[in-house]
């Protein structure tokens, strides 16, 4: 059990931000209406779509859509909004010291901050925000108990300390956001804080929405670079990465997100009582987005789970046990 008095609320934050707010209704405005799900969109980015319409000029519009069009991952690229000090004048303002991949967005252009705090003012978007967020709030918070849920499973697979994730500085940012397509997942570390950023989901909230994004706190430190097993695979990189969609390009955090999506898939199977057909093609879709190793790890654990050793002891075993040339043959 948690220490008394501690929840997951003491590392994850359910706080809407008006600078992701600002950003994606930018994208909507801009006439983008880009949606996974078959039947459409969310009702509240449908409702403020058409509350967006008649407030800004076609010269702006027109000037949000060649953004767009100069940029291939809108959604990452709207993410950036998070580097900046939020309204009125969204500054640039993160330390890249201690904040990923999506600072590589403000080196490659510059010109997302004036935009936003052009739209903020025409947009009017102060009003907008006082009326939008008590809704996409009420939502987030919907989530909020299964973090701690999510947490104690973790815990007990893993065979953890009580204490382990309150070690970790590291503040979570859990974000709601129906103004994305369905089924949107997309993770931020900005000034040394994780933004998890979640589209609208058909499912109810349960706990597996966390599993991924906690485990990615025991896993990560478990790989080490100095580690012998991690620098004997660190070939595969670099032999298959021509071959399929690689994640990431740096292999021990590649490494590291095959062992949270196998951990993963092995919680969600009992959480939901999967049958292997379902897990197979889990696996498979986690393989093509380069998680390269997740079927061979995915396999191992179940060796894991009756050794009645932690995940931290029983991970060099894991490490040890995979075949060099049976991964890069495959």
């Amino acid at each position: 059990e948690p220490a008394f008095g501690q929840s997951a609320e003491c590392f994850c934050h359910f706080s809407e931000d008006v600078r992701l707010f600002t950003a994606y209704a930018m994208m909507n405005a801009s006439g983008n209406g880009g949606e996974w799900r078959t039947a459409g969109m969310d009702p509240i980015r449908i409702q403020l779509r058409a509350d967006l319409a008649g407030r800004i000029d076609t010269s702006f519009q027109a000037k949000i859509r060649a953004f767009n069009r100069s940029h291939g991952q809108i959604l990452e690229t709207y993410e950036a909004a998070l580097l900046t000090s939020g309204p009125p004048d969204f500054r640039w303002s993160y330390n890249p010291k201690n904040t990923g991949e999506i600072a590589e967005i403000v080196s490659a252009d510059s010109t997302l901050p004036s935009l936003l705090a052009e739209f903020y003012k025409k947009a009017n978007v102060a009003q907008l925000w006082d009326e939008y967020r008590p809704l996409i709030q009420a939502e987030n918070n919907e989530y909020k108990p299964f973090a701690d849920k999510a947490m104690d499973d973790i815990l007990s697979y893993c065979r953890l300390d009580s204490n382990y994730f309150y070690s970790d500085s590291r503040l979570i940012h859990f974000e709601f956001m129906p103004l994305l397509p369905y089924f949107t997942s997309m993770t931020a570390w900005v000034n040394g804080q994780v933004y998890f950023i979640v589209g609208p989901q058909e499912d109810k909230p349960d706990q597996s929405i966390f599993y991924y994004l906690l485990l990615n706190r025991v896993t990560f430190p478990l790989v080490r670079n100095d580690s012998e097993d991690v620098r004997r695979l660190a070939g595969l990189f670099d032999a298959v990465k021509s071959k399929i969609d690689m994640k990431d390009g740096n292999w021990s955090r590649l490494l590291a997100e095959s062992f949270s999506e196998a951990m993963d898939i092995r919680l969600q199977k009992r959480l939901y009582d999967l049958d292997d057909s379902t897990v197979q093609a889990s696996l498979m879709t986690e393989y093509k987005y380069g998680f390269i190793l997740c079927p061979t790890i995915y396999r191992d654990l179940g060796k894991y789970e009756s050794s009645g050793l932690s995940i931290s002891e029983y991970f060099p075993q894991i490490l040890k046990s995979i075949d060099y040339k049976q991964e890069v043959t495959k």
